[in-house]
């Protein structure tokens, strides 16, 4: 045998154990959200083209095995021409667009590739398969099936279009550069198919995009600090039968794991032209189970999300924790703030029940080109929009995260103009009480917004605070306390 053999055959090897390995990597972390589920598309594709290229090269070079390798290099084709869409759902699960153009990807996707299932069952897609003078595999391509194939590169250009569009690197470098590898030994394998090298650098491209699918859902460090916490409460059991020292260590604990969970809001506003944004949270106890997040989306959108776990302590802080996750893992992947609400309702709720906890939780996108914000809300306080001395509650409604495994959430879009400004507040504000046992209540949370709305959102935000203070006096914090003020720039 050839050394051209030798090498293309172990670089065919190679990319497939590599495409098994990492398909074996996604089943372990959970198929059923759609970057998993693509990425094994996508994975899939290399395992037929390379698994079926490794076994053709084998019995063109050695015919008295048997076989026929013509049948095998359609399925060589077949796979080569599917990493084009499949490349390009991945992109796009990590960079949605539009449902019409989803729509019409697709819809010409399955066109495409129904046309090429047609060629394959037709043993229509190569011809005259034989074995090349360096030892590999010389073939022809019909006219249909070059044509169809064609369409490879078109969607391979999307992929790499949403990645230049979204500014890919700064957030996603390892997504980046495995696509741009991949695409670009496609791009080659076209041009020059005989050099096996080639093959290696699509085993390359596969690790860092499977790095990427890891990197995002293992080594996120809020998942590290729900097994940090995890590990405290457990030694913080074992220890509280013991002496002063003990609890006072736990007490020291206690405080580190605030100033942790504290670390985990927002220590910057984003720096957007038309949207001004400020937040507060304040746990009733070392630690809660209150959070806010911003989210500033690459097209100027403005993404708030304010939450609220049942509970108080380690428990909701916990809690917290996983949903603030959860959150930061989807925000990008849907653009309706109800779907989005629904999968983090999916993902949740299991580990919710066991707990029978449950998690209010309030989406909200500000969208300055369209002059609008969509809200999905599960349980939270409605937001109040605050519009030329006027105030209204923008009426939204829904379950906690993790009341229902199936509950469903859907989006409201209200009109926000220059001037506008939006108040999202966890039930801590208005369920505040003074030594009288009184509420706060929700008339004086529209007084002070109907005063201070045409303020800039910090000062919106310490006005609540400060009447909230000033009516409880000495009475306790019972509850955790947030605040976000949103404003449109005129």
């Amino acid at each position: 045998m050839s050394m051209f053999f030798w090498i293309a055959q172990t670089a065919n090897a190679i990319t497939t154990i590599v495409a098994l390995a990492a398909l074996l990597i996604v089943l372990w972390l959970g198929p059923l959200r759609w970057t998993n589920l693509s990425f094994a598309c996508f994975l899939g594709a290399i395992i037929v083209w390379m698994g079926f290229s490794l076994v053709a090269r084998l019995l063109v070079n050695l015919p008295d095995l048997g076989g026929d390798p013509a049948a095998l290099m359609n399925w060589v084709a077949f796979g080569f021409a599917l990493l084009g869409i499949t490349l390009f759902w991945f992109v796009e699960s990590f960079y949605p667009i539009g449902k019409a153009w989803r729509w019409g990807i697709n819809l010409s996707a399955l066109l495409i590739y129904s046309l090429f299932l047609v060629l394959l069952s037709q043993n229509a897609v190569v011809t005259d398969v034989r074995r090349g003078t360096d030892g590999g595999i010389a073939f022809g391509i019909t006219p249909r099936a070059t044509a169809l194939s064609a369409f490879h590169y078109l969607y391979e250009g999307c992929a790499l279009f949403l990645l230049v569009r979204n500014a890919a690197w700064r957030k996603q470098l390892p997504l980046t550069i495995g696509a741009v590898i991949i695409i670009v030994t496609t791009v080659m394998a076209l041009v020059s198919p005989a050099v096996a090298l080639q093959t290696f650098t699509i085993a390359i491209g596969t690790l860092f995009l499977t790095y990427e699918v890891v990197r995002q859902q293992l080594f996120n460090p809020l998942v590290q600090l729900n097994q940090h916490l995890e590990a405290e409460v457990e030694r913080r059991t074992n220890e509280l039968a013991q002496s002063l020292a003990a609890q006072e260590r736990v007490r020291s604990e206690l405080a580190a794991a605030r100033t942790i969970q504290l670390s985990l809001l927002p220590n910057s506003t984003p720096a957007l032209p038309q949207v001004d944004v400020a937040g507060s949270s304040i746990p009733a106890k070392e630690v809660g189970g209150d959070f806010f997040a911003y989210h500033a989306f690459a097209d100027g959108r403005l993404g708030v999300a304010v939450d609220d776990v049942s509970g108080k302590g380690i428990p909701a802080a916990l809690l917290m924790a996983l949903a603030l996750n959860t959150f930061e893992t989807l925000v990008d992947v849907y653009r309706d703030q109800g779907a989005l609400l629904n999968a983090c309702n999916n993902s949740l709720a299991p580990r919710m029940s066991q707990s029978k906890q449950n998690a209010a939780f309030l989406s909200v996108v500000i969208d300055p080109a369209q002059g609008e914000a969509m809200v999905a809300n599960a349980g939270l306080v409605a937001p109040l929009r605050w519009r030329a001395g006027e105030v209204c509650y923008i009426e939204s409604y829904g379950l906690p995260l993790g009341a229902l495994p199936d509950a469903k959430y859907a989006e409201t879009r209200v009109s926000m103009r220059p001037g506008d400004s939006l108040l999202l507040v966890s039930d801590g504000i208005v369920e505040a009480m003074n030594v009288a046992d009184e509420l706060w209540g929700f008339p004086r949370l529209e007084a002070v917004l109907r005063d201070v709305g045409a303020a800039e959102p910090t000062a919106i935000v310490d006005a609540v605070l400060a009447n909230v203070r000033h009516f409880m006096g000495e009475a306790p914090q019972h509850d955790d306390m947030t605040v976000v003020a949103v404003r449109m720039l005129e």
